[in-house]
C-alpha cells in the first residue's frame, strides 16, 4: 500500500488507512447571514464546479450548514455508463467512516463497564503479538503499532482489483499477526485497519451478537438514520452513486461499485448519504451517544505526523478544528467534520477512489476557506 499512495493527509485516512451538469442546489439563509449571500453562493458553485473540470471525477456533492447558511450542490452522474446524474440523496460507500461508528460502539460498551479503555489486548486475544503491552485506547488512537492488514498483498489486490473475494474477520486477524508490527505500543502513529478488524471482533465477543446488530440497536435505530446500512452483500441497493477507480494504464473509469463488504468489514464496509451523515456527523462530534466522560476521552487528540492541522483521538479526527472522519473505499471518498467553535457541519463526497487515492479532502478543506475566509483554516 505504502507504494501505490503519496504521502499527504488524505490517503493516509483511506481504506488503507479508506469523487458540468447542474443538478440540484438549495441555499437558505436568515437575517444574520454574511452580507453578500449572493456573492458566498456564486464562488462556492463556481469553486466546486473548477475542482469538478479540473479533477475530471464523475460527480460531487457538497454540503455545508453553519447558522446562518444551509448549502447543497451536487454535479457530474451518478452511472457513467447510463447518464443517469447524481443525485443529493444517493447512497455512497462511506469507507473509513464507519471507523467511527465501531468505536462508539466501543466506548459505549466503556461506559457500561463492559470494556476498560486502558485493558490489555491480552484479556482479549491473549495469542496477539505483544498483547499485554497493548491497550484498547491504542486500538482506538492508533498508537498501538498493529500493523494495517490491507498492506498484505493478497489483501490489497482484493481491495483494489478482486473486489469479489471473501474474508472472514478471523482470517483478517491472523494475516495482521503474521505481519511485523509498525513500532512499539504508544511510541507512534500509523493509520491501520488491522486495529478496527481486531475492535470489531471484540465488540462481537463481548456483546455476543454481531457487530452489524450492536451498530443498528446502538446507532442507527436511536439516530434514525434510516438510509446507512452495515451491509452483508456485495451489491448497493435502492437509489445509489457507482463507484469508479481510474485504470492505471488506459486512463479511463472502472465501475467499481460491487464489492464484497468482508474486506474492509468493521474498518470500513459501511453504506450512507449525505443527509444521514448530517444526523451522524452531529451527533458524533457532539457526544450525544455517549457519557460527558467518555466523550471527554474521545476527544484526547495525539498528533499523527501527517500535517501539523490533522489530529486523532478514538475513533475520530481533528482536521483543523472540524471534528469528524474521512473515508477512501475503492470507488467512494468521503469527508465528514463538524466545527464546534464555528458551528458548522461540512460534507463531501467524490464518486471516484482508486491507486492514486481521492480528492475529497481537497474539496473540504476549499469549500471551508472560502466560507470563513478570516478563519486561517488549515494552517
Amino acid at each position: 500500500m505504502k507504494k501505490l499512495y503519496t504521502p499527504n493527509f488524505q490517503r493516509r485516512f483511506i481504506g488503507k488507512s479508506a469523487l458540468t451538469c447542474f443538478l440540484f442546489l438549495v441555499f437558505t439563509f436568515n437575517s444574520s447571514a454574511q452580507p453578500d449571500i449572493t456573492g458566498l453562493q456564486t464562488k462556492l458553485n463556481q469553486t466546486i464546479d473548477s475542482l469538478y473540470t479540473a479533477s475530471k471525477v464523475p460527480g460531487i456533492a457538497v454540503a455545508i450548514w453553519t447558522p446562518n447558511l444551509a448549502y447543497k450542490y451536487v454535479i457530474g452522474k451518478a452511472d457513467l455508463k447510463t447518464s443517469v446524474e447524481r443525485k443529493f440523496d444517493d447512497k455512497i460507500r462511506i469507507g473509513s467512516i464507519t471507523k467511527t461508528f465501531v468505536a462508539t460502539v466501543i466506548l459505549q460498551l466503556v461506559d457500561e463497564s463492559k470494556i476498560g479503555l486502558d485493558d490489555k489486548l491480552d484479556i482479549y486475544y491473549p495469542d496477539y503479538p505483544n498483547s499485554e503491552n497493548i491497550t484498547i485506547r491504542q486500538m482506538l488512537d492508533m498508537t498501538s503499532g498493529i500493523p494495517d492488514y490491507i498492506e498484505n498483498p493478497e489483501v490489497l489486490k482484493s481491495f483494489l482489483y478482486d473486489r469479489l473475494d471473501k474474508y472472514t474477520p478471523a482470517q483478517l486477524y491472523d494475516i495482521t499477526k503474521s505481519m511485523t508490527p509498525t513500532f512499539a505500543p504508544g511510541t507512534g502513529w500509523n493509520y491501520s485497519n488491522g486495529n478496527y478488524n481486531i475492535l470489531g471482533m471484540m465488540i462481537e465477543k463481548v456483546t455476543r451478537n454481531k457487530i452489524e446488530n450492536e451498530i443498528i440497536k446502538r446507532v442507527l435505530v436511536p439516530l434514525g438514520l434510516i438510509n446507512t446500512s452495515y451491509p452483508l452483500l456485495p451489491e448497493m441497493t435502492g437509489q445509489y452513486n457507482h463507484g469508479y477507480m481510474r485504470d492505471t494504464l488506459a486512463k479511463e473509469f472502472v465501475d467499481v461499485t460491487v464489492m464484497d463488504p468482508s474486506i474492509t468489514w468493521a474498518a470500513g464496509c459501511m453504506i450512507s448519504n449525505i443527509d444521514d451523515l448530517k444526523i451522524y456527523g452531529d451527533a458524533l462530534a457532539k457526544g450525544n451517544l455517549l457519557s460527558p466522560e467518555i466523550q471527554e476521552e474521545r476527544l484526547k487528540w495525539v498528533s499523527t505526523g501527517v500535517i501539523g492541522f490533522v489530529k486523532y483521538g478514538l475513533g475520530i479526527f481533528n482536521l483543523g478544528g472540524f471534528i469528524g472522519h474521512n473515508g477512501g473505499i475503492t470507488g467512494y471518498n468521503t469527508t465528514m467534520g463538524y466545527n464546534p467553535e464555528l458551528d458548522a457541519l461540512i460534507i463531501t463526497s467524490v464518486n471516484e477512489y482508486g491507486v492514486n487515492g481521492g480528492i475529497s479532502d481537497h474539496v473540504f478543506t476549499t469549500v471551508a476557506k472560502i466560507v470563513f475566509p478570516d478563519k486561517n483554516l488549515f494552517k
